[in-house]
């Protein structure tokens, strides 16, 4: 039965991906169909709704969000290649604006691509309320379903554009040419209270699991957390009496400057509900907690197979992915990604940045950053960098000295190397999501999670650690999900501030390369924290700033290791020592008009009445 249920996954996301290219909700009915027959035939309205979630999956690419490119290459998570126009180079370096227009090989996540899907969506939504759509006459209530999921659709295209654009316009009907309507922004809260209740229809609606064969499609679990992450936004220093740099102009500025401390009590409760959701009498979603102990082949036991397994394992899909792309990609990913020793490009590659933030395992049993003051005195050896260190990180990254299939990484010489042809910048490989038993040889898919259950998580976490301080439940969730990767708790009796680095940290090291690091940073409007600028200014002003770490989280600056040969190294490859050098691999652009995307001059010409993006 189990197999049955992952096949027909499969299936799912096949069928959405590759449904007709005719499209009713693109033009107006022709002779072959009109309206009515459209929205009174239950088949057709299905085939209509699945158009939907093809709408989703080119709005929402996951692990190829840039079309090439993840998300991480335009973070400090990343760094991409120059191949396919170098699009997170375009992103990084500013070669973007209103009249430049944006990269265009990142197609179909701009503005106008948004509203064109939610166009459909209440194209849909009105379709089948006027013409009274049939149910489906094999099954009772998928009729019900389809709408609740096409609120939900309507909530996700409404919530990926307010992430790149702010304040936007929430659109819940079908307008019409004629009325001449004049399109504005509106405030955060007005956008909140749309999407929550657009969410709050489809959370009433939908079931907390489909049957099998339609396993794949928003339930009531995806309405439930997307409404936790737009509550976290509204409680984020973003929305919630932070201060966006430069000239704030965006339509709901003035509400945003006084902080509302309940609004992290509401993100929590939202998260909690996600958490407690039941499916029958039992628990609808779980933590991956597959494998034992067992090491991943081939890793040099370093690589614990469970945290590979994650992203791979039909138990893991099913019970700790809350919404997800599948067949998001397939092998072929892998072979962009891994060295050229084994025959790949290494497509986007870890920074330093990135690596600083797995944390190592100290001499009294507890996790602390390698940066933390009191590293060296529990036990940290920045000689031997890669000791000791959180096992995601040892799964997530390759590094000099790292085993991969039976073979030893050396980015000091050989194909490898640094700076050699399709080789890293950074001295680091990726690594996660790798199905490392392949060779080159067979054909797998790749699913995407677009909300896994740690997000859910972490989110409780950081909103109780806010509202009430650093409790017990607040500490048992966050050990609770380091335990299940095998890595070492949080010291006990941190203050609230000390609390809150450990969620951010635990956020950038469970949800790398997962299209988050973009957004969370930006939601804590971190880039201009006074902590971060302070810390870039003494970074600045340092004889040698490659060495002054941690590297400011201000975004304008990437970082990598290589190895330098040395008797007293304590990395041994064939014989040879290194030991470990940072150094400086490029500055980025990041001033306050890249808390946001700018519109199009075209699209301010066509709606003059819409509001730039803040300091475009």
């Amino acid at each position: 039965m189990k197999q049955r249920k992952y096949t027909l996954l499969i299936v799912i996301g096949t069928m959405i991906g590759a449904t007709s290219c005719e499209k009713f909700l693109d033009r107006q009915p022709d002779n072959k169909l009109n309206e009515q027959q459209v929205f009174t035939n239950w088949d057709r309205v299905n085939g209509e709704a699945n158009k939907l979630y093809r709408d989703m999956r080119d709005r929402d690419k996951g692990i190829v969000t840039l079309q090439d490119f993840s998300m991480s290459g335009i973070t400090d998570e990343c760094k991409g290649t120059k191949v396919e126009t170098g699009t997170p180079d375009l992103f990084n370096f500013g070669s973007f604006g209103p009249s430049i227009g944006m990269p265009s090989k990142a197609n179909g996540i701009y503005w106008p691509d948004y509203y064109n899907s939610i166009r459909k969506a209440n194209v849909f939504l009105e379709g089948v309320k006027k013409y009274n759509s049939p149910d489906n006459p094999l099954r009772e209530g998928d009729l019900k379903n389809r709408v609740a999921e096409a609120h939900f659709l309507r909530a996700y295209f409404h919530w990926l554009a307010a992430r790149f654009y702010g304040d936007i316009v929430y659109i819940d009907y079908v307008p019409s040419p004629s009325a001449n309507e004049q399109f504005t922004r509106k405030p955060w809260p007005e956008f909140v209270t749309k999407i929550v209740a657009d969410l709050d229809f489809a959370i009433a609606e939908l079931p907390a699991r489909h049957d099998d064969g339609e396993f794949g499609r928003a339930d009531k679990g995806a309405a439930m957390a997307l409404k936790a992450i737009v509550l976290y936004m509204n409680a984020s220093p973003m929305y919630n009496g932070g201060k966006l740099p430069g000239s704030d102009t965006r339509a709901g500025h003035a509400q945003y400057a006084a902080y509302d401390k309940s609004k992290w009590k509401l993100a929590a409760d939202a998260a909690k509900a996600v958490l407690d959701l039941k499916n029958g009498s039992t628990p609808r979603y779980s933590l991956y907690m597959g494998k034992g102990t067992d090491w991943q082949p081939e890793s040099n036991n370093k690589v614990y197979a469970r945290i590979k397994q994650i992203y791979i394992d039909q138990p893991a899909i099913l019970n700790e992915w809350v919404f997800y792309i599948s067949n998001n990609k397939a092998e072929s990913w892998q072979g962009d990604h891994i060295p050229p020793s084994y025959g790949g490009g290494s497509r986007l590659q870890p920074i330093q940045e990135q690596v600083d933030e797995y944390e190592f395992v100290g001499n009294d049993g507890y996790g602390y950053a390698t940066y933390d003051p009191q590293a060296a005195a529990k036990g940290w050896d920045v000689n031997n960098p890669y000791a000791k260190r959180d096992p995601r990180f040892y799964s997530d990254i390759m590094y000099h000295g790292s085993t991969y299939q039976n073979k030893i990484i050396n980015t000091a010489s050989g194909a490898d190397k640094i700076g050699a042809s399709n080789a890293t910048f950074t001295g680091y490989y990726l690594r996660k999501f790798y199905h490392e038993d392949w060779k080159r040889s067979g054909s797998w898919p790749l699913h995407f999670p677009v909300i896994r259950l740690p997000e859910i998580m972490l989110i409780y976490a950081e909103a109780m650690n806010r509202f009430s301080g650093p409790g017990s439940d607040v500490y048992d969730m966050l050990n609770t999900l380091r335990a299940r990767s095998f890595m070492a708790p949080v010291p006990p009796g941190l203050d609230e501030e000390a609390l809150h680095k450990y969620i951010q940290r635990e956020r950038r090291v469970e949800l790398f390369y997962e299209n988050k690091r973009y957004f969370y940073a930006r939601w804590n409007l971190e880039p201009d924290s006074q902590v971060e600028l302070a810390r870039e200014n003494n970074y600045k002003g340092a004889p040698n700033p490659a060495a002054v770490w941690p590297y400011p989280k201000t975004q304008r600056y990437a970082h990598g290791m290589r190895p330098v040969e040395d008797p007293a190294g304590a990395i041994d490859i064939g014989g040879v020592k290194y030991r470990m050098e940072r150094f400086k691999l490029e500055d980025r652009i990041f001033t306050s008009k890249n808390y946001y995307w700018p519109l199009m001059q075209s699209e301010l010409a066509n709606a003059p009445s819409l509001l730039q993006s803040p300091n475009w």
